[in-house]
């Protein structure tokens, strides 16, 4: 079993080739990265489920593929970003994240926003 530290580097560093790609308009690269990068999204995921709270779980769905994944790697936290439960039936589009760093701290975030 890789380690976070390991899982995040891997990620990000197939984020990066991806992006890459994306500017050589490599789609069937993408697709190659993409999948391995669904795989440490979901070993991610387990382990996200593992250290979260009660409250966390009860929102989270069964596996990650509906969400959209980043990461920060200044302070090492992973993200997984979705429409917040609580505002599906509003028109607004309300964002919540959850996040899980090195130390295996859950962190949920509500109204998040996502920042270039």
């Amino acid at each position: 079993m890789s380690s976070l530290s390991e899982l995040f580097k891997e990620w990000n560093e197939l984020n990066n080739k991806a992006g890459a790609s994306m500017g050589q308009f490599d789609f069937s690269t993408i697709k190659e990265i993409r999948k391995e990068q669904s795989k440490l999204e979901n070993l991610i995921f387990e382990e996200l489920k593992k250290h979260a709270s009660d409250e966390v779980l009860k929102i989270l769905p069964e596996e990650c593929g509906d969400m959209e994944m980043g990461y920060k790697t200044k302070g090492n936290i992973f993200y997984f970003v979705m429409l917040d439960p609580e505002f599906i039936e509003s028109e607004e589009t309300i964002l919540l994240a959850i996040t899980i760093n090195l130390k295996n701290k859950v962190e949920l975030i509500r109204n998040f926003e996502i920042k270039d």
